[in-house]
């Protein structure tokens, strides 16, 4: 099933074509990595597919809508099927980790079991402290619980692992990789750590300068003789 559909997207500020014609496409299942230097154009792109930018040309279709022919009220309810992660994440500094779940398992009105995700995330000896007070990697694992309980199609996650330590990656991928396999969602996410695209991405997206440069399967790039994505990256942008 597709998720997403983008067909020579196009979005400029100004003078400045930040996104010059990008095709791609993100099916059920799939966990896609997008990845290019800084000002490649990679959040411009996501926050497209999130329903809060506009864009200039092209075609953009999220679970199955072009989002250029939907009215406010339908871009409403396809914004119920995405949930989003971003980096830093902030969230209100007096409420503790149970009490957000709780406000907003409310508010996507969710028949997930509240305790079921404190069980999953293994949020059971934070349950009682403010989010405030957190280390960054639990703030990120809590971040990703509160986007699960929308139970979305289509995650988006922005550089979710920055400034994590090894352990704390490694537990936030096993929770994406999880969900993925659970309910068949699709991921789309940036992030400069090429180790992590190679190990859980399916397929890579390569944006240089607007363009994106390359759009292949994680094998299909490694059997073009890179020993690593990190190898096919630094092959492929100049510093």
């Amino acid at each position: 099933m597709e998720i997403v559909r983008v067909s020579n997207l196009q979005k400029a500020y100004g003078g400045n074509n930040v996104l010059r014609g990008i095709d791609f496409t993100a099916n059920a299942g799939e966990i896609i990595g997008v990845i290019g230097k800084n000002g490649a154009g990679k959040s411009t792109f996501l926050e497209i597919l999130m329903t809060l930018k506009p864009y200039d040309n092209g075609n953009v279709a999220v679970l199955g809508n072009e989002l250029n022919t939907l009215t406010s009220n339908q871009i409403e309810e396809i914004r119920r099927d995405i949930s989003v992660v971003l980096q830093p994440t902030q969230f209100y500094k007096t409420l503790k980790v149970v009490e957000l779940l709780k406000l907003f398992k409310a508010y996507y009105n969710s028949p997930v079991d509240i305790e079921q995700i404190i069980a999953d995330f293994k949020l059971q000896p934070h349950r009682k402290k403010y989010f405030d007070k957190l280390s960054g990697g639990w703030k990120q694992i809590v971040s990703l619980a509160i986007a699960f309980l929308s139970e979305p199609k289509l995650l988006i996650l922005d550089e979710p692992t920055t400034g994590l330590d090894p352990h704390m990656r490694n537990m936030l991928w096993t929770y994406i990789s999880e969900y993925n396999k659970r309910t068949d969602g699709t991921v789309i996410l940036t992030t400069h750590n090429m180790d992590e695209v190679e190990m859980y991405c399916d397929k890579v997206m390569l944006l240089n300068d607007g363009v994106n440069e390359v759009f292949d399967s994680t094998e299909g790039i490694l059997s073009s003789g890179y020993k690593s994505i990190n190898e096919f990256y630094l092959s492929k942008v100049s510093i």
